[in-house]
C-alpha cells in the first residue's frame, strides 16, 4: 500500500531528476477558498457581483491592452492586502514543500498574478529566475483555472535547460538554431485547478500567446530555506518568514543577546551613551 510518505518520496525523486513536479493538493479545499478570495477581489476591482464571475471568462469583462494591465495590478494590490497567498499555497501542499524546504521557510511577500486573455499579444518571454534569484528557490505556479495547451506555460527540464544554455554560450548569435532547439525541448505543462507546478529557479520557462477560448488566470510565488544561500535580491524586501523551527528561534534569540552583551562590554563604552 502506498503511504503519504511514499507519495512525497516519489515526488521529490522526480523533482531532483527533472527539476519540476506537478503535485495534487492534499488539502484542495484550501485552493477552493483561495480561488474564491481571488474572484471576490476581481469583483471588487471590476465593480461587479462575485457570484456572476467565472474565472475562465474574465476576459469578457476586461478590455485588452492597458485596461487588462491595470486590472492585473489592481488585483495584485487587493489580494496582497487581503490574503496571505504564500501561506495558503504552502498549507495546501505542505507535505511536499515541507520535505523540500525544511523547517525554516521564507515565502515571497507579494505573489505574481498572471491574467492572460485569449490572443493577448504579451506572453511571458523565455527566462530563468536564477542567478538573479537564489538557485535554492522553488517556484510554485498555481493555476486558478485548468491550464492546458497555449493557455498554460512551457518549461524546459533540468537536462534541456542545461542543453540550451550550453548551445547559447557556444554561439550567442545563432538565434535561429537556439529557437529551433527551444521548440524541440520545451514542454507545455498541463496543470489543472487543484494542482501546483513546483519548479526549480534554474529552469528556463515562459509562455506563448493564449490561443484558447478561455482566460488564463494563475499566480506564482517563491519559497526558500531561511539558511540557503541568497540570490541578488534583498531577501528582507522580497521574502517574509513563513515558518521557523523552535531551535532556530532559540538560536536567533541567543545570537541577539550575545551580540548586545558583547557591545555593552566593549572597552570605552558607557551605558548612558
Amino acid at each position: 500500500m502506498n503511504t503519504a510518505a511514499d507519495r512525497t518520496a516519489a515526488i521529490l525523486e522526480g523533482f531532483a531528476e527533472r527539476g519540476f513536479a506537478i503535485v495534487d493538493a492534499l488539502k484542495p479545499e484550501l485552493l477552493i477558498e483561495l480561488r474564491g478570495q481571488f474572484l471576490q477581489a476581481a469583483a471588487e476591482c471590476l465593480g461587479v457581483d462575485a457570484a456572476d464571475l467565472d474565472a475562465d471568462s474574465l476576459h469578457d469583462l476586461v478590455e485588452p491592452g492597458e485596461p487588462a494591465a491595470r486590472f492585473r495590478q489592481s488585483l495584485t494590490n487587493t489580494i496582497a492586502s487581503h490574503c496571505d497567498v504564500g501561506a495558503a499555497i504552502y498549507a495546501a501542499f505542505d507535505d511536499v514543500l515541507g520535505a523540500l524546504l525544511g523547517p525554516d521557510v521564507l515565502s515571497q511577500r507579494v505573489p505574481n498574478i498572471v491574467f492572460q486573455p485569449p490572443r493577448d499579444p504579451h506572453p511571458t518571454e523565455l527566462h530563468r529566475d536564477a542567478p538573479a534569484n537564489s538557485a535554492y528557490e522553488v517556484v510554485a505556479w498555481l493555476p486558478l483555472t485548468d491550464c492546458f495547451g497555449t493557455k498554460s506555460m512551457y518549461l524546459l527540464d533540468r537536462a534541456a535547460s542545461t542543453e540550451v544554455m550550453t548551445f547559447y554560450r557556444a554561439d550567442p548569435n545563432d538565434r535561429e538554431g537556439f529557437e529551433s532547439l527551444l521548440r524541440e525541448r520545451a514542454e507545455f505543462m498541463e496543470v489543472g485547478f487543484g494542482q501546483v507546478l513546483l519548479f526549480w529557479s534554474g529552469l528556463f520557462h515562459g509562455s506563448v500567446i493564449n490561443d484558447e477560448s478561455q482566460t488564463r488566470l494563475s499566480l506564482n510565488t517563491r519559497y526558500k530555506s531561511l539558511f540557503a544561500p541568497l540570490g541578488l535580491k534583498d531577501p528582507f524586501r522580497y521574502f517574509t518568514v513563513l515558518r521557523m523551527s523552535a531551535l532556530t528561534r532559540l538560536g536567533l534569540d541567543f545570537q541577539r543577546t550575545e551580540t548586545f552583551a558583547a557591545v555593552d562590554a566593549a572597552p570605552g563604552r558607557h551605558h548612558d551613551q
